[in-house]
């Protein structure tokens, strides 16, 4: 019987029984992996450490069949601080959730692992507004799937961004500056409800300092992805907006984990402005 051990967190879980679980692990190496933690259920039980939603750890298991099977392993990050704030936990539910929607078994996910790492610990240590760590693991998890936003110029006229709004044509992945927005075809529908997003083209009105944001978190160093601050209130929201439009937008569907979220959402409070 081959023992084999890998890191990875855990992003989602389901009871079996009255004792065990399985463990949905996200690695770099192979992708998701689905591990059977016998016995993890239980308060005494060895396994119960690295048995636990968003627990990133070293995982020891064995083969049967097409099953894993959990032996051991050690805890590397438990994320504690995510479970002491009802927003922190939604938020991670929901980061989670669009983790599994956009990972495979069997598919390398390291740049997918490191988001998704350097995300809950911002979450999980209110470094960052929730609503721009949101929006930077958004937009950079659509871009590691290959659904990356050209932000450099109009997509039509070929004119860079200048002062003034421009508009993020969501489904083409495009800008459209002023001009050209009023010379196209007439059916549009700015910010609209996802349930008729294939309707219509999606258009996201954006600031300088949005784009700036927006352009800034598709090509920033991992380490600083969370740190481009914006200081007003409409261009973070107009940033945010986008964000979540765009992602939701390629993938076709919404998660009842970000609904449960944003209802639930409590007024921000001040963060830890600092550097992973």
């Amino acid at each position: 019987m081959q023992h084999e051990s890998i890191d990875g967190i855990v992003v989602r879980v389901r009871d079996m029984g009255d004792h065990d679980r399985y463990l949905s692990v996200l690695t770099a190496e192979k992708g998701r992996i689905s591990i059977l933690a016998k016995g993890s259920r239980s308060l005494r039980g060895p396994q119960l450490a690295v048995s636990q939603l968003y627990t990133y750890a070293n995982f020891e298991y064995y083969r049967r069949g097409d099953f894993y099977i959990l032996k051991g392993g050690s805890s590397i990050q438990p994320f504690y601080a995510l479970s002491m704030d009802i927003d922190r936990l939604n938020l991670a539910a929901y980061l989670c959730d669009v983790t599994c929607e956009l990972t495979d078994e069997g598919e390398p996910a390291g740049d997918m692992l490191r988001l998704l790492l350097n995300s809950l610990y911002a979450v999980s240590r209110d470094l960052y507004p929730q609503d721009t760590v949101k929006a930077a693991f958004e937009l950079r998890a659509a871009a590691l799937s290959g659904y990356a936003p050209e932000l450099t110029c109009c997509a039509r006229c070929g004119r860079t961004a200048e002062e003034g709004e421009v508009y993020l044509d969501v489904m083409n992945g495009a800008l459209l500056c002023e001009d050209c927005l009023h010379r196209g075809a007439p059916q549009r529908r700015i910010d609209p409800m996802y349930d008729d997003l294939r309707e219509a083209e999606v258009l996201c009105p954006l600031s300088p300092s949005a784009l700036a944001a927006l352009c800034y978190r598709l090509f920033a160093p991992m380490e600083r992805l969370f740190s481009f601050e914006i200081k007003d209130e409409q261009d973070r929201h107009a940033f945010s907006k986008a964000a979540q439009t765009y992602l939701l937008s390629h993938l076709g569907r919404g998660f009842d984990s970000l609904n449960f979220y944003l209802s639930m959402r409590q007024p921000p409070r001040p963060s830890k402005e600092r550097t992973i």
